[in-house]
């Protein structure tokens, strides 16, 4: 593993943009250009890469508690090894055919060897803590380090099975969806605070503390990740097919918000563009009119940026150091990528 800058100095003119690059040539060095096989894939998947959201928690989560950058990397490449794991059993599932812009990776080599190159990717987050073991991290800490992330794995199955049993269901109510959205997206991105506070070296309440602002960070994510399908501008820039959820019947918050506020008129009109409709571009355009009329897309984003404000008031409670403003920077990311 290449040697990387030890604790990346506070006053980092850009540490965002400088661990970004650290873990793009970890990835690089993992998965180079000439892998074969199952490596191939997991090239493909991995590089080049999103957000890096979750790996760049885990690396400032360690620094904020006095951590070593060095020697929490491994585990910030594991979690994001899950997360695109995660996407692409969810690409099969949604019967999506592009990720960030190109082939989804069971399209480019299909549906079995996704599944089998992202169950791999799951162990590697395992693997991954192991290797901060060996890089000196004390085994206690890597012990707690691996209970986490076990809850954590059982927990965004749970939110994946949970979301497919909600297909279709329109009197779903507003706490079933964001405990559906806790599960599949906030847990991990709690999980990746909590991970890295525990292996640099955090007290217990520091680490629930940044663990909650990841939790609040990963609800913020998915409602603005919902909203995005509806929003004309966004939807023709994403790097996904927008009419993803409408095809797979899912209730989102916005459709959700829309249903209760709705006259009988627009209730019928919502439920048959996303339960009986079979253009799913006529479909979008019914439901985005109902959402107009009742004031749901703004309601959503405001739900959206009350998480978010109640993440950074949580970093308040903690000293005012530059490693805690590069935590809160990141809370700027979870405006999803288009």
């Amino acid at each position: 593993m290449p040697a990387p800058p030890s604790g990346s100095p506070p006053d980092s003119p850009s540490p965002r943009v400088e661990f970004a690059e650290l873990l793009e040539a970890e990835f690089g060095r993992r998965w180079p250009g000439r892998s074969l096989g199952l490596d191939a894939v997991h090239r493909y998947a991995m590089i080049p890469p999103g957000k890096l959201l979750r790996p760049l928690l885990v690396l400032h989560a360690a620094l904020t508690v006095g951590g070593e950058l060095g020697a929490v990397l491994p585990a910030a490449v594991g979690i994001e090894g899950a997360h695109v794991g995660s996407l692409l059993h969810d690409d099969i599932i949604d019967r999506d055919t592009q990720r960030r812009g190109r082939a989804a990776v069971h399209t480019e080599f299909g549906p079995a060897q996704a599944v089998v190159a992202g169950n791999a990717l799951f162990f590697s987050w395992f693997a991954a803590l192991s290797e901060c073991g060996r890089l000196e991290v004390p085994a206690d800490r890597v012990e707690r380090a691996m209970a986490v992330q076990a809850e954590a794995g059982v927990a965004i199955c749970r939110g994946a099975f949970d979301e497919l049993a909600m297909r279709g269901d329109l009197e779903l109510g507003v706490g079933a969806y964001v405990a559906m959205a806790r599960a599949k997206t906030a847990v991990l991105l709690a999980a990746a605070c909590r991970v890295g506070a525990i292996l640099g070296g955090g007290d217990a309440p520091t680490t629930e503390l940044l663990g909650d602002f990841g939790d609040h960070l990963g609800i913020c994510f998915q409602i603005r990740d919902d909203v995005l399908p509806y929003d004309p501008i966004a939807a023709r820039a994403m790097g996904k097919p927008s009419d993803s959820d409408v095809r797979n019947r899912r209730p989102t918050l916005p459709v959700l918000i829309a249903h209760r506020r709705a006259d009988p008129k627009s209730r019928a009109a919502l439920r048959h563009a996303l339960l009986d409709e079979t253009e799913p571009e006529l479909a979008l355009c019914r439901i985005r009119a109902v959402l107009e009329r009742t004031g749901a897309l703004d309601t959503a984003h405001a739900m959206a940026d009350d998480h978010a404000r109640r993440a950074r008031e949580l970093l308040t409670r903690l000293p005012a150091t530059a490693h805690v403003a590069h935590v809160r920077a990141l809370a700027l990311l979870t405006r999803p990528a288009y």
